[in-house]
């Protein structure tokens, strides 16, 4: 059983490295070999600067490192086409958009570069309800495409339209890469659409539009930050004394602050009497030795899936020093480039962990820990996602294909609340 354990870590470990080097290395004709365009996306909901029209802002993000690339007179270009459609189950509500968008560098290394990052915005305007978003790329170099789908409500506030609300919230964006203009304010910022963050760095940002019928009336902004086990990190106040109709409100959050993984922020606005408040999550990822005890355990209970058992229970029970120094042997002994103070397979695994935490966690139950999770930390990203909520006669099913390594992976959510687990007869998938 030793042995095994030992050749699955290795194997998974394998799976991992080969990912960063393939993100290292390119194909000279074309700079990289066609593939699928991997992206993230986040469905964000807001409102018109008038507040006659709630919107949905549709994020999309997709990094050089996952383009490809073709060698033109100025330099290197890709080029993607995106296709946004908006439908309603309860209505006959449906709506698309189409992007074009072509991204051009200058130099070999940029269209390597996984920092790159390229951002696509479009708005659907759309009322109170609830929605599904089939969001499509493809990359016009290599013809090759990936889909997601992404289920959202836009809640009402005290009218049945936007028009009738008094006060409004949009949701609730988290960034810390931005530009700034001669006064020092904010002007444009790289959303970060999976609330995910690297544990360095001084401070995150928060941002939420509001809307007020009546500007000349003071406005209270509270806002709170609990920890995963619901315990107050941060809150503060703000007055506006003189608030405008509709205004961009940016809140920095001092990194200082949050010693642990998973943070929850509620944002509440007061305007004569009048309150609403939105909320949402956000999540650190460890790109470096964690400092705190809990933290370093949880980092060394997250190895388990490279890592044998019983090295992991036995330095889980040692001294904090001794802990310490098994993760960091642990970790140099796979750094797949030590000559650069970052260890890329270390980040790349705790990002999968932390994207797991954020897109797969159920009730009582963290996303890493789950099948989904499991399956995303050991493979990554799927080449293809198929959903299958509302089959008649059928549990919802999800299935997720891997075409490099030639495996699929069936999950069943048989209590109806999005706990999909491994179907039984894909267990042995897993470990071929």
């Amino acid at each position: 059983m030793k042995r095994f354990q030992f050749i699955l870590a290795s194997l998974v470990t394998i799976t991992l490295l080969a990912t960063i080097l393939c993100a290292q290395t390119g194909v000279r004709q074309q700079l990289r070999a066609p593939g699928l365009p991997y992206f993230s996306s986040k469905i964000f909901s807001t409102f018109s600067e008038d507040g006659n029209q709630r919107l949905t802002r549709v994020y999309i993000q997709i990094v050089n490192d996952n383009l490809t690339f073709l060698q033109v007179d100025s330099g290197y270009r890709a080029e993607v086409q995106i296709e946004v459609m908006v439908s309603s189950k309860d209505s006959d509500f449906g709506v698309s958009r189409t992007l074009t968008e072509s991204f051009l560098m200058k130099d070999y290394e940029s269209t390597n570069a996984k920092s790159i990052v390229n951002t696509l915005i479009t708005e659907i305007p759309i009322e109170a309800g609830e929605y599904e978003a089939l969001i499509t790329l493809r990359d016009m170099n290599s013809s090759g495409q990936t889909s997601a789908r992404k289920k959202f409500g836009v809640l009402s506030s005290e009218g049945a339209v936007a028009s009738d609300a008094k006060l409004m919230i949009s949701d609730i964006l988290f960034f810390n890469q931005f530009e700034k203009d001669e006064q020092g304010r904010i002007v444009d910022f790289d959303p970060a659409l999976e609330n995910s963050f690297s544990s360095d760095g001084e401070s995150i940002y928060a941002v939420f539009n509001s809307y007020t019928s009546t500007p000349g009336q003071p406005l209270t902004i509270d806002y709170v930050v609990r920890d995963e086990y619901d315990l107050v990190v941060l809150q503060n106040q703000l007055e506006i004394a003189s608030p405008e109709q509709y205004a961009t409100h940016y809140i920095r959050l001092n990194r200082y602050y949050f010693n642990k993984n998973r943070y929850y922020m509620q944002v509440a606005l007061n305007s004569g009497g009048t309150k609403i408040s939105n909320g949402a999550l956000f999540q650190f990822f460890w790109e470096f030795l964690p400092n705190s005890q809990k933290d370093l355990n949880l980092a060394i209970k997250q190895l388990k899936y490279i890592a044998k058992n019983d090295s992991i229970n036995f330095f889980l029970k040692q001294p904090f020093a001794e802990k310490k120094a098994f993760f960091k042997r642990f970790w140099e002994s796979r750094d797949p480039n030590p000559s650069t103070e970052e260890n890329e397979l270390m980040k790349e695994y705790y990002r999968r962990v932390g994207y797991s935490n954020q897109q797969f966690s159920i009730s009582g139950e963290s996303g890493w820990f789950t099948d989904r999770g499991r399956i995303f930390i050991k493979f990554g990203q799927p080449d293809d996602v198929e959903h299958h909520p509302f089959e008649a006669g059928s549990y919802p099913y999800v299935i997720w294909r891997y075409y490099d390594n030639r495996k699929s992976f069936l999950f069943i959510d048989r209590t109806g609340f999005g706990n999909y687990e491994l179907h039984p007869e894909y267990y042995y998938v897993e470990y071929e």
